[in-house]
C-alpha cells in the first residue's frame, strides 16, 4: 500500500513540472489559446439539423456550409443558412483551414438564406418566408439582392407620391424604396408590384440560389410560377418563363405540373413541350387528348400562319378530344428521337458571372426536328378549329316565342355547364323583345330601359351599363350577362367604376390580361368597391380587353355633358391611374390622347393642388360629376 502512494504522489509531480516547463518555453501560445476560449461564441444548431463535419482533404477546399433552421431573427448567426459562396476560413466563423490559427473574427456580414419557412425580422418588422438573401451589413458577397438589415427603411403613407424611380439592388434604394419593397415581399408577393425593379431584384437572389447554391430548386420554380401572373412587363415575363423553362427541365417537371404551367401561355417554349412528350416517347401508349391538345395550341414549330392563338379551355379540351381521337386513331404515337435539343440559361443578375465551362445547359429530346409525325395531330387540330369557328356564330333568335323569355334566351346561348360571363350582341336581345334590329338605328333610350328593367327582373346584368345618358348605344354592340341576385341594385361607386375602367382601357389601348388586371386592381384606390363589385370588374374584361370603342367615342358625350374644368378631373383621374404602370408613367403620348378626346390645352400645367390629391379625392370629385350621367336606371 505505501508503495502504490508513493507511485500517485511521483505522477503528480511529474506532471506539474511538465505543464510549468511548457508554459514557460511557448508563452504566446498559451495566451492565444485562453483568449480563443473566452472569446468565441458556441454555435448552435437545431437538434433536427446534421452537421456534417469535412475529413482531411476536403479542409484544403476552403471550408464547410452550416445548415440550420430558418433565421427568425436577424441578429441570430447561428440560425441561418449560408450561402454556399459565403466566405470560408479564417473570415467565416464556422469555416476550417489548413492555415496556421489565428484569433477569430466572427463576421456578421455574410450571405444568408431565408426560405418560404422562415422569416426576417427588422427592428420591429417582421417579413414572413421573404425567399431572399439577406445579411447583417454589408454584404461580403457581392449580390443585388441581398437585404442588408442594417440598412434604413421607411413606409410610405397615405396619399405620399410613390417613387416612379426603379434601382439596381437593395443597398441602391432609398429608404422609400425599400419600404416598398418588404411591404410587397410580406404581402407573399400575390400582388402586381409598383415597378419592375422589384421583382427582378428578387429574381436575382432565385437565381443564386439555383445557379450558385444549387440548392432549392423546387421552391424556386414554385415562387416564380406564382409570380408571373402578376408581370406586366413583356421583357421580364419572358426572362421568367425561360427562367422556369430551363429549370422544369433541369428538374424534370412532373406532367401534372408542367400541364398547369403550360396552360397558362399561349406560346410555350419548346424545351417544355419536350419533356412533355418524351414521357411517353417509345411507351408505345397514345398521347392523352390533353397533351395532344397543349402541343398543337402551343407549339410555334406546328402553328399555321392563319391559326388563331386559342387560350386553354376546358371547354374547348372537350370538343377537341372526340376529334382527335377519331382522326389519330385513339391517339398520336411517338418514338423518342435520336436528335438533342441543348438548351443553355443566361443569368440575368449580373454578381454573377458564368464561364463557358460552368454555364448551365441542359438537354432534352428534340421532336421537333421532324414534324411529318405530328401531321395527324394537325389535321385533327385544323377540324376542331373549323368546327369551334361555326360553333362562335351567333345563333338565330327570330323563333323565339314573343314573350321575352330570358331563360330560353340564356340557353340557346349558353353552352351546356359553361359558368364564363355570357357574350352575345345587343342586336340578339333585340330580336327577343321584338324590337326594329337594324345596324343603321341606334337604340332609344326607352329601349334601353325596357332591357335594364326585364334583365334585373330575370337575375341579369347588362354590360356595359345600358343606362349612361348621352351614350350612342348600337345594336351590333358586344354585351355582356353577368348574374345579379334578385333584388341587387348596383351603387353608383361601381357603375362610375365600371365606366372609368371601360374609358381608361380605350384610352391606352388595353388588349392584354397583364395590363388589364393592374389598372382594374388600381380603381379600388379611388372608389369604395366591394368584393361583388370587383368580381363584376374583372367579369368584364372581354369587353375591354381589347376595347371595342376608341377613345373618341367616349370623349363626344364627355364633351357634351361636362364643363372644362370637370373633363379636367376626368382627365387627371386617368393620368394618375396609368401612371402606375411603367410603360404609360408620365407618356406624353396618353396626356396627349385625353386632352384631344377631351378637348383640353395640351400644354396647360396640372395645378400643385390637384397633383396633391389622394386617389380617394380624386375619385370622389369623378364620382360627384359622372353620377348624373347615370339617371335612366
Amino acid at each position: 500500500m505505501i508503495y502504490l502512494v508513493i507511485g500517485l504522489f511521483v505522477a503528480i509531480a511529474v506532471g506539474a513540472f511538465l505543464r510549468q516547463q511548457n508554459k514557460s518555453t511557448n508563452p504566446e501560445n498559451n495566451s492565444q489559446s485562453q483568449s480563443d476560449s473566452e472569446e468565441l461564441a458556441p454555435v448552435v444548431v437545431d437538434n433536427e439539423s446534421s452537421l456534417d463535419l469535412p475529413d482531411d482533404d476536403s479542409q484544403n477546399e476552403g471550408g464547410f456550409i452550416l445548415s440550420a433552421r430558418p433565421v427568425t431573427d436577424a441578429d441570430t448567426v447561428a440560425g441561418a443558412t449560408y450561402s454556399s459562396h459565403a466566405p470560408a476560413g479564417e473570415e467565416s466563423p464556422y469555416g476550417l483551414s489548413t492555415e496556421p490559427k489565428k484569433k477569430a473574427q466572427a463576421q456578421s456580414n455574410l450571405l444568408r438564406w431565408c426560405g418560404r419557412a422562415g422569416s426576417i425580422q427588422i427592428n420591429n418588422i417582421v417579413v414572413p418566408g421573404p425567399v431572399v438573401y439577406w445579411s447583417n451589413g454589408e454584404c461580403a458577397t457581392p449580390e443585388p439582392s441581398c437585404i442588408d438589415v442594417t440598412l434604413p427603411i421607411e413606409f410610405p403613407k397615405q396619399g405620399d407620391p410613390l417613387p416612379a424611380e426603379g434601382a439596381e439592388s437593395y443597398a441602391a434604394m432609398s429608404p422609400l424604396q425599400r419600404g416598398i419593397y418588404l411591404t410587397w415581399l410580406s404581402g407573399a408577393r400575390i400582388q402586381p408590384p409598383l415597378h419592375i425593379c422589384y421583382p427582378t431584384i428578387w429574381l436575382y437572389g432565385i437565381e443564386r440560389r439555383t445557379i450558385i447554391d444549387k440548392l432549392d430548386l423546387g421552391l424556386c420554380i414554385n415562387e416564380a410560377f406564382r409570380l408571373l401572373p402578376l408581370m406586366r412587363w413583356e421583357a421580364l415575363t419572358e426572362n421568367i418563363i425561360t427562367f422556369i423553362t430551363w429549370l422544369a427541365i433541369k428538374i424534370w417537371l412532373p406532367d401534372e405540373d408542367l400541364l398547369n404551367f403550360c396552360s397558362r401561355l399561349s406560346v410555350v417554349p419548346e424545351g417544355l413541350l419536350d419533356i412533355l412528350l418524351n414521357s411517353y416517347a417509345n411507351s408505345m401508349l397514345p398521347l392523352p387528348s390533353s397533351v395532344a391538345f397543349t402541343v398543337a395550341r402551343t407549339s410555334k414549330h406546328l402553328h399555321r400562319e392563319n391559326d388563331p392563338w386559342l387560350p386553354h379551355s376546358e371547354e374547348s379540351l372537350q370538343k377537341f378530344t372526340p376529334i382527335y381521337k377519331e382522326l389519330c386513331k385513339g391517339g398520336l404515337i411517338l418514338a423518342k428521337p435520336q436528335d438533342i435539343l441543348k438548351i443553355s440559361y443566361t443569368p440575368n443578375n449580373p454578381s454573377i458571372k458564368l464561364s463557358k465551362k460552368d454555364s448551365e445547359t441542359v438537354e432534352v429530346p428534340d421532336f421537333f426536328k421532324n414534324l411529318t409525325v405530328f401531321k395527324p395531330l394537325l389535321d385533327s387540330w385544323e377540324v376542331f378549329l373549323t368546327a369551334n369557328k361555326q360553333a362562335e356564330k351567333l345563333p338565330d333568335l327570330s323563333n323565339i316565342e314573343d314573350r321575352p323569355d330570358f331563360e330560353g334566351f340564356i340557353k340557346t346561348l349558353r353552352p351546356e355547364g359553361s359558368e364564363l360571363p355570357l357574350l352575345s350582341t345587343l342586336g340578339n336581345l333585340g330580336r327577343l323583345f321584338k324590337f326594329k334590329v337594324s345596324q343603321d338605328i341606334k337604340l332609344t333610350g326607352k329601349e334601353r330601359k325596357a332591357i335594364v328593367d326585364t334583365a334585373q327582373v330575370e337575375g341579369w346584368q347588362i354590360v356595359p351599363d345600358l343606362g349612361i345618358s348621352g351614350r350612342d348605344y348600337h345594336w351590333d354592340d358586344k354585351i355582356l350577362f353577368l348574374e345579379l341576385k334578385q333584388g341587387t341594385q348596383l351603387s353608383q361607386n361601381y357603375r362610375v367604376a365600371s365606366f372609368m375602367l371601360e374609358f381608361i382601357c380605350a384610352s391606352v389601348a388595353v388588349d392584354e390580361d397583364r395590363v388589364f388586371e393592374p389598372l382594374r386592381q388600381r380603381i379600388n384606390d379611388y372608389f369604395p368597391l366591394t368584393e361583388d363589385d370587383n368580381i363584376r370588374l374583372e367579369s368584364q374584361k372581354p369587353l375591354n380587353s381589347p376595347t371595342q370603342y376608341g377613345p373618341d367615342y367616349y370623349g363626344e358625350f364627355l364633351c357634351a355633358w361636362l364643363s372644362d374644368k370637370e373633363r379636367k378631373s376626368v382627365r387627371n383621374l386617368l393620368l394618375d391611374v396609368v401612371s402606375f404602370l411603367p410603360e404609360f408613367n408620365n407618356n406624353p403620348e396618353v396626356n396627349s390622347i385625353a386632352c384631344e378626346v377631351l378637348k383640353l390645352r395640351e400644354d396647360e400645367e396640372i395645378p400643385a393642388s390637384e397633383l396633391s390629391k389622394s386617389p380617394k379625392e380624386k375619385g370622389r370629385d369623378v364620382l360627384k360629376l359622372m353620377t348624373l350621367l347615370f339617371k335612366n336606371n
